[in-house]
């Protein structure tokens, strides 16, 4: 089943992140994320700040929903950074993996 069709599911507290091995192999399925201190993270370039707030709108809904909130900055208004990381963990988890996948499906290109 591709990232994107999959579910975010609850968070197990003392669930350890997921492998280095796995992040790599993980990382092939998400076009345009990059790893940045442990974290994943890639930024949407939008026309205007109209486009952005959109954006974010819609990604607040999608992660509300699956219960998996990504840590997000506007810039310049028309810059949308998205990290994600799961906090609990302390470092990736296979929720990071789906979440950056679905945000890509969401992504006019």
């Amino acid at each position: 089943m591709e990232l994107a069709q999959k579910k975010c599911s609850t968070y197990k507290p003392g669930t350890p992140p997921i492998t280095r091995k796995d992040t790599v192999e993980l990382i092939k399925e998400v076009p345009g994320w990059a790893l940045f201190d442990g974290h994943l993270k890639r930024t949407f370039e939008f026309d205007d700040s109209e486009a952005s707030i959109a954006f974010i709108n819609d990604l607040i809904v999608m992660s509300t929903e699956e219960g998996h909130i990504p840590d997000l900055a506007l810039r310049e208004g028309k810059f949308v950074e998205v990290g994600l990381y799961t906090y609990p963990a302390g470092g990736l988890t296979l929720n990071d993996f789906i979440m950056a996948a679905k945000i890509n499906a969401k992504q006019p290109e």
